[in-house]
């Protein structure tokens, strides 16, 4: 009863197969920052053995490759054996014809018991999946090092032949996301600390103009004016500082520091705010965050002046503003807590129309990477798509939007309504 050994020794070989499949997808897709957690929480030597492996995935994925490969062709020639036996040798078919049963037989039955099924049960955990098998994938690591060094030998070689100029192992900020929202969603850090480190990644990416405190909102005073409307404009603010011009907002000569200021006149010195100004600093609107936050610092200010392409004030950017597009809203007496965007309905909402554009894009769920509009709010966005002055009523569509003009303030959009219809 040869074929029983032949039978035995075949499923044998399909058990062995499905421990190397298993064990090749749950070290591809197993978290190292799991298993480290769970070795420190537990002090697992599984774990221990698991995070080992992991680190030497190119050493234990050889071993999976030749280890799986022997077991596959050793049940081959046992499975042709075995329907030989069977079949050949007693006259019911040819010896062509049993070897042809028993490879369509193996294939299907490696397929589905060697391949498919312990992969789909290590894709789905992979982190146990690979501590109970580091033991035993540990030991063959160790049986097939001396085979193993001679691929890697001869892999490294021809790498470097194949390896380009353009070959570039670095990892991309895509990459970076794409971990980061991952990590995310297994739950190893939280929703916060994933939109810090979302952030860092945005950050270098941001030109101040789209942060900025458009010119139409600053608050400025005329070097020119009167006592009585200097104190006006002093008391309506709720900044330490204002820029203050001469004849026209375009030609800022310096930024008032209201602390310094206001003590000078309590103690009876000369009302004139010229004799109070620190230097102003200017910014080209193309000027990306870390620069900005860089010259800011350096010059020792709070405050600078964004230019346009005419070199006129688009408007200005504090360093509290810049620092909350890597830490999320700074709070302080002075903010008044407004909703950017109201739910007035089913699938309709009031917008500000000092929005700023891509936080416009992402509440609404728009990829906003092939967005290409130099403007910085959801008002000015409108203005360009309508083509001309806005009037109260107007609509246009974008994306699975309607858009409708609902305030106005002399020619500035204030207050939009906002159409969320069903993407095609």
């Amino acid at each position: 009863m040869i074929w029983i050994v032949y039978v035995i020794a075949l499923l044998a070989l399909v058990v062995l197969s499905a421990f190397f499949s298993g064990s090749e997808i749950a070290y591809s897709s197993v978290n190292d920052m799991r298993l480290k957690r769970i070795y420190q929480e537990t002090g697992s030597h599984k774990a221990r053995r698991a995070l080992y492996i992991s680190d030497h995935y190119d050493r234990a994925l050889s071993s999976i490759l030749i280890g799986n490969n022997l077991v596959n062709l050793a049940a081959s020639t046992i499975s042709t054996q075995l329907f030989i036996k069977l079949l050949a040798d007693r006259g019911i078919v040819g010896e062509n014809a049993a070897a042809a049963i028993s490879t369509a037989a193996i294939t299907v039955f490696v397929l589905i018991f060697g391949e498919t099924m312990p992969k789909l049960a290590a894709k789905g955990d992979p982190e146990n999946f690979s501590m109970n098998v580091s033991r035993p994938l540990r030991g063959f690591m160790i049986i097939f090092a001396p085979v193993v060094a001679v691929v890697m030998k001869i892999v490294g070689s021809l790498s470097k032949r194949w390896k380009t100029e353009e070959d570039d192992d670095t990892v991309t900020e895509d990459d970076l996301s794409e971990m980061i929202d991952t990590v995310e969603d297994e739950g190893v850090i939280d929703e916060d600390t994933s939109e810090l480190l979302q952030s860092a990644l945005d950050f270098p990416d941001i030109a101040v103009y789209e942060i900025i405190t458009p010119r139409v909102d600053m608050i400025a005073i005329d070097a020119d004016d009167s006592r009585e409307e200097i104190m006006e404009t002093i008391e309506s603010s709720a900044y330490s500082r204002i820029p203050v011009y001469e004849d026209s907002i375009d030609n800022i000569i310096g930024i008032l520091h209201l602390n310094t200021f206001l003590k000078a006149v309590a103690a009876g010195e000369e009302f004139n705010v010229r004799n109070y100004l620190l230097p102003v600093m200017y910014l080209h609107k193309t000027t990306i965050l870390p620069q900005a936050l860089r010259e800011l610092r350096e010059k020792k200010l709070h405050l600078a002046i964004v230019t346009d392409e005419y070199g006129g004030t688009m408007g200005l950017v504090t360093m509290e503003d810049i620092l909350e597009q890597l830490v999320g809203d700074i709070w302080d007496e002075s903010d008044e807590i407004e909703d950017e965007v109201t739910e007035i309905g089913e699938n309709l909402y009031e917008v500000d129309g000092d929005m700023r554009i891509y936080d416009f894009l992402e509440e609404f769920e728009i990829d906003g990477d092939d967005f290409d509009d130099d403007n910085a709010t959801v008002g000015g966005f409108a203005i360009e798509q309508l083509g001309g002055y806005p009037a109260k009523g107007q609509s246009f569509d974008f994306e699975n939007l309607t858009i409708t003009i609902k305030a106005l303030q002399n020619l500035r959009i204030t207050r939009l309504v906002v159409k969320v219809n069903p993407k095609p």
